[in-house]
């Protein structure tokens, strides 16, 4: 336990630590049989995680609970798989206590804009009101906004079907549009740049039936 309190010193006590745990005053439904490695050693490490955290003061969980859960454990672990567990267990409080680094990627599956973020700050309400003069005086619109599949800026020219929450004018409105593509939504905090056009014919939106073939001599 001397390596766990040297990679948690850094925490203080909660204050609230002292409180009782709710759980402690129910009973319990009925026995829980694990009676396979993967959820045993789960809860193994889990165990020993709390532990660390118990030892610290963060958490109401009392310790006596902790240690009789990884003696009951420990029966059905071999010392082996015991040993492994608790050196995952100091895995993970070790990068845990490391923090995020620079070097860490995003979940995302793309790259978050840098131009997008200066956007979202921007004035939603403006750009929401451009859009609902135009569906009510019934224009369409020319507009540009983020993908977020491309991660790219594209301008497209767009039927204007709808606002969804329009009465918000927060993160969750979003613009209903139609283009020669079909049907899509772009939030509004995603949209760039946005104009008023006369309403767009029914040709334009109708798709292209694709190049014509040019027949070379000989073939």
């Amino acid at each position: 336990m001397e390596r766990w309190r040297t990679i948690l010193r850094r925490f203080r006590p909660r204050q609230d630590v002292e409180q009782p745990f709710y759980p402690d005053r129910e009973e319990v439904e009925g026995p829980v049989l694990l009676n396979s490695m993967g959820p045993m050693a789960a809860a193994f490490v889990a165990a020993r995680l709390l532990r660390g955290v118990v030892v610290r003061g963060g958490s109401v969980v009392r310790a006596s609970a902790v240690e009789k859960l990884e003696r009951l454990l420990r029966k059905g672990l071999g010392e082996e798989v015991v040993h492994h567990c608790e050196e995952e267990a100091e895995k993970i409080l070790e990068w845990l206590g490391r923090g995020p680094s620079d070097d860490d990627l995003p979940l995302e599956t793309t790259p978050p804009d840098p131009d997008l973020d200066v956007m979202v700050q921007a004035d939603l309400e403006s750009r929401l009101s451009v859009a609902t003069f135009a569906l009510e005086e019934g224009y369409d619109l020319e507009l540009e906004y983020f993908d977020d599949t491309t991660a790219t800026w594209p301008r497209t020219r767009a039927r204007l079907e709808g606002i969804e929450n329009a009465e918000a004018a927060d993160f969750e409105t979003s613009l209903q549009l139609r283009d020669a593509t079909g049907w899509f939504d772009v939030p509004v905090k995603q949209v760039r740049w946005l104009m008023p056009i006369p309403p767009l014919d029914d040709d334009e939106l109708d798709d292209d039936d694709g190049a014509e073939v040019v027949e070379f001599p000989g073939d």
